[in-house]
């Protein structure tokens, strides 16, 4: 009606799926305009066993071109730009409007298509590097599966830091360990395998907020209830440029339980030696970028050795993702895997 382009909320999920996949979906999605641009190469199979077909996204795109009177490389775009701006709302609701400037911050890639973006994201962010790590679109399984579980139990203790001692407070961190144990007896992972770290809110008696410190049992019994207090001090003094140093209260405690997984990460360091490139190349390609194509090279990134630098513009595949290399940019793989994305 309007003949403005939208993209999202709603998606075609993995079934149908995009065009592209050609298993019933005719609607234009992401993925069929990362096609149509050259990102997604349709000349190289998804996890080197799924064919993508570009005619099939061609066609899907295409109906948005002629609603719009456009041509198909512009629409296809359009697309990717709109969506590239959702993204960077989402990265600015979690860095500038919580105070912090992205510009400051390296930004991660990850997921099966995140890394088809991350490059145009760190542009529009001003975050670099770029980091795209090994085996992105299974990030989020492999952090899950190396992970430290962890489990908490905590309790209001409104009570001043001068009418209780530190044997006081050591009890009740210990009884709120044993309800934090509970989880974890129950998975049978043994007492010599789990940390507790404790945690008291304070502030001056009649404020109205509090700060949370951290501290231990160790701590406690060598510095007592000063441990918390100077710290207190401390901060209150570096966040609000004074301190009474006196009249602190507690007003609640928790105890955090973490055990390790039984799976560990386990960074393998890549080749030592830098990759020729031409050892890595798959073929050469072309996409479309800022209203022009470019030629461009597909690398295959289990032959890239730490040191190799890629110049963009370059595809990076590999079995569950894609990486776009844009011109003007480059990346540096670095000791462990990681595809490290700056400005050229």
């Amino acid at each position: 009606m309007t003949k403005a382009l939208r993209v999202g909320p709603d998606s075609a999920g993995a079934e149908p799926g995009p065009a592209a996949y050609k298993k019933g979906g005719d609607k234009p999605t992401v993925c069929d305009a990362n096609v149509v641009l050259g990102y997604l190469p349709s000349d190289v199979k998804l996890g080197g066993a799924m064919e993508i077909y570009r005619d099939s996204a061609e066609a899907a795109v295409q109906t948005l071109a002629d609603a719009m009177n456009i041509d198909l490389m512009t629409a296809a775009e359009g697309i990717i730009k709109i969506v590239n701006e959702s993204m960077l709302g989402a990265l600015r609701l979690v860095s500038v409007e919580q105070g912090y400037d992205p510009r400051d911050f390296a930004l991660v890639g990850f997921g099966g298509a995140g890394p088809l973006h991350a490059n145009a994201l760190g542009i529009l962010s001003g975050a670099w590097p770029v980091i795209v790590p090994p085996g992105p679109g299974v990030l989020c399984a492999y952090g899950d599966a190396t992970t430290q579980v962890q489990d908490e139990a905590s309790q209001t203790y409104v009570a001043r830091t001068d009418a209780i001692t530190a044997d006081d407070l050591i009890g009740e961190f210990e009884a709120l360990r044993g309800r934090a144990s509970e989880s974890f007896e129950a998975d049978g992972i043994p007492a010599d395998q789990q940390e507790a770290t404790y945690q008291a809110d304070i502030r001056y008696a009649g404020q109205a907020f509090q700060l949370t410190l951290t501290t231990t049992i160790d701590e406690l019994k060598e510095k007592g209830l000063a441990v918390l207090t100077d710290e207190f001090d401390r901060q209150h003094e570096q966040l609000f440029t004074f301190a009474h140093g006196k009249d602190h209260e507690i007003v609640m405690i928790r105890a955090i339980v973490k055990a390790k997984s039984s799976l560990t990460a386990d960074l393998k360091e890549v080749g030592e030696k830098p990759t020729a490139l031409e050892d890595a190349k798959f073929h050469d390609t072309k996409f479309y970028y800022e209203q022009e194509w470019h030629d461009a090279v597909i690398y295959d990134r289990e032959k890239l050795g730490a040191g190799t630098v890629i110049p963009g513009p370059a595809i990076v595949v590999e079995m569950d993702s894609t990486t776009l290399i844009l011109p003007g940019h480059a990346a540096t793989v670095d000791k462990v895997g990681n595809l490290l994305i700056n400005p050229a």
